[in-house]
C-alpha cells in the first residue's frame, strides 16, 4: 500500500503541511500554555470534554485542543476585563 508524502515522513496526522505556514503562531500559543499550568489544565479538561461529547471519535484531537485553547483564552480575557 502506498503512503502519502506526509505519511512517509512520519506526519501521519497531516500537521506538517499546516505548520509550514503557521508554525510561529502555534509556537507562541504553545509557549503561553506552558507558562501557566492551571491554564493548561483547563485546556486539557475542555479538550477532553469536547472529545467525550463526540464519543472519542478519532481525527479531531487537534481541533479539540485548539478550540479549547480559544475557549479558555476567551474566559481569561472576560475575567480580566
Amino acid at each position: 500500500m502506498a503512503e502519502s508524502s506526509a505519511q512517509a515522513h512520519g506526519e501521519r496526522d497531516g500537521l506538517g503541511a499546516r505548520d509550514a505556514g503557521g508554525g510561529q503562531q502555534q509556537q507562541s500559543a504553545s509557549d503561553s500554555v506552558s507558562s501557566d499550568p492551571s491554564r493548561e489544565q483547563r485546556i486539557r479538561e475542555a479538550a477532553y470534554a469536547a472529545a467525550e461529547r463526540r464519543g472519542f471519535a478519532p481525527g479531531h484531537e487537534v481541533e479539540d485542543w485548539l478550540d479549547a485553547e480559544r475557549e479558555v483564552g476567551q474566559q481569561v480575557t472576560q475575567q480580566a476585563g
